[in-house]
């Protein structure tokens, strides 16, 4: 007998052979036992997790001339051999991505409305049957939706979302899952204690990972390794067949990024490279690691991790070199150093950079420190521009005629009603703020959170803006200081603007309106000023020159 590869000698032959699809297995025995099977049916799912394998298994229960009573096929009648070895003139297997035109489809039309020559069902399997043109989906819709009671369709697709939804419609759709890292594991194991072969059940789960959730991948790099290794499957196999790196390297790089030294993960990194592994393939298997590590970290087990227990006890004990959101930080930044590597032709110094980068991360802690000390530098900063303050305050003339006296802090006039405002102006300045905000607003809205007194002065303000300026109308009780106002006013606007637009106050005169006091702009300038004292302290100057961004400066 020709020898077969392992992938065929071992395909499932029954419902209960099927590797994590009991899903679809055990409703397809139900619908077949109590015969309320579809005319059409549509199996999607990624390569490898038994689709074709389903769709003759279910083509065998249909034809089977001594069904089980738990809806298995005998496989010993002779419909079941004969569909098992491929041979039964009733089942038509077709490749869609070859057997894709409108002709193809109109020999199945013709051929269709013949009765089957032995079995019950006349049975067509579109293998990828999503590679149809669009004409050939369109000459086979009416085949599906009215198809000869003795015929059955069974559609498999990897990709179920080029299919016209007018197909779909006509189908009942099982999707198979991608199998697990376990399913796959196991089934492995089964197969080569019957082989009478050796293994290590974590070079199993190395080529279950590598599979990807494909059983039918899974076991074709079984077969490579068996043939390799003399019959023994082995991690230092699969490290050489695959390319992969020794897994002692990659969890010291990990350990070596938890602990900040950058030396030793440097030197792990460099000897992956001198033993000729894929620099690719241990990133990415890095980000495995990371990924069962934060999970752990968060969720304290590991339930949520596929690995063997060795693997885990790992995990375990890494996880407790960090917190979770620095293994969160640090998972984000490989996922993005990753997309670089994979892509790149200088993927060892990328490597490297994302090794050392890591490796200089602060931790969490040193991130409260530092809030810390910036909280600290913002308190001194605001008592010593109080004591400034109260070192500068100078009197404020009030009138002509009257003496100097101590300014009041923040303290409105008797006569603080608003002038009144005909109903034309106030219909007028709402229009020009509604049509023509811009520039002018978003200088107002900076004082929103640090001066909401101020912020609510600017916005009742009357004011006009273009592209090129903004004018605001400024109203001001007799023999005040208007002058002054406006200078510190257009200095606080031109240090927010840059020289973005010019800007002008225009003067109304008025006696029932309030203005800003003295203090009030003094204590807009030392807001300003407080911004700057802690924007240039020396705690925030070393936050930036670590890499730190300033997002934005609040000051009370």
């Amino acid at each position: 007998m020709a020898y077969q590869v392992v992938a065929r000698k071992w395909r499932p032959q029954r419902f209960d052979e099927v590797v994590g699809q009991d899903h679809v297995t055990s409703t397809l025995k139900y619908a077949i036992l109590n015969k309320r099977t579809a005319p059409v049916y549509l199996f999607t799912g990624i390569r490898g997790t038994g689709k074709t394998t389903l769709a003759r298994i279910l083509v065998k229960a249909l034809n089977c001339t001594d069904l089980q009573p738990d809806g298995e096929p005998c496989n010993k009648c002779e419909c079941c051999r004969e569909i098992s070895e491929g041979r039964s003139p009733d089942v038509v297997e077709i490749d869609g991505a070859s057997n894709n035109s409108v002709d193809d489809v109109r020999d199945i039309k013709e051929n269709i409305s013949y009765s089957p020559v032995k079995s019950k069902f006349k049975v067509y399997i579109i293998d990828e049957v999503h590679m149809l043109s669009k004409s050939a989906f369109n000459a086979l819709l009416k085949t599906l939706e009215e198809p000869p009671a003795h015929s059955v369709f069974i559609l498999a697709t990897t990709d179920p979302q080029k299919i016209p939804t007018t197909v779909l419609s006509r189908c009942q759709r099982y999707d198979l899952k991608r199998l697990s890292l376990d399913d796959v594991a196991k089934q492995l194991a089964k197969i080569l204690d019957a082989e009478q072969r050796e293994y290590d059940m974590d070079a199993l789960y190395a080529i279950a990972r590598e599979g990807e959730g494909s059983m039918r991948d899974s076991q074709t790099i079984l077969e490579q390794l068996v043939t390799f290794g003399g019959g023994k499957v082995t991690e230092s196999e699969i490290s050489m067949i695959l390319g992969a790196s020794d897994k002692k390297q990659l969890r010291g790089i990990i350990e070596s990024i938890a602990k900040h030294d950058s030396a030793a993960a440097v030197s792990f990194a460099r000897d992956i490279y001198k033993s000729g592994k894929s620099i690719e393939k241990a990133a990415r298997d890095i980000l495995s690691l990371l990924h069962g590590i934060l999970l752990f970290s968060e969720l304290g087990n590991g339930s949520f991790i596929e690995a063997p227990a060795e693997e885990l006890e790992w995990i375990k004990s890494c996880s407790e070199l960090a917190s979770t959101p620095d293994w969160t930080r640090l998972f984000r930044f490989w996922n993005g150093e990753y997309e670089g590597i994979k892509s790149s032709d200088f993927s060892l110094m990328l490597f490297e950079v994302a090794v050392i980068t890591a490796c200089s991360f602060p931790t969490m802690n040193d991130f409260r420190s530092f809030a810390k000390n910036i909280a600290s530098a913002a308190v001194v900063t605001t008592q010593n521009g109080q004591s400034a303050e109260k070192k500068t305050a100078e009197p404020v003339k009030t009138s002509q005629n009257q003496p100097q006296t101590e300014p009041k802090t923040a303290e409105i006039p008797a006569n603080t009603e608003k002038r009144p405002e005909k109903a034309e102006e106030k219909a007028a300045g709402s229009a020009e703020k509604v049509e023509n905000g811009g520039l002018w607003r978003d200088f107002t809205e900076t004082f929103k959170k640090s001066d909401l007194f101020l912020y609510g002065r600017l916005q009742s303000m009357p004011y006009k803006e273009d592209d090129n300026s903004v004018v605001v109308t400024v109203t001001t009780v007799l023999n005040s200081d208007g002058d002054g106002f406006a200078k510190r006013l257009k200095a606080l606007f031109d240090s927010f603007a840059c020289g973005r637009k010019k800007f002008s106050v225009n003067f109304e005169k008025g006696t029932n309106a309030s203005i800003f006091t003295e203090d009030e702009l003094r204590r807009m300038e030392d807001i300003e000023q407080r911004k700057k004292n802690m924007i240039e302290s020396a705690v925030v100057k070393a936050a930036t020159d670590q890499g730190f961004e300033i997002k934005g400066v609040f000051a009370k």
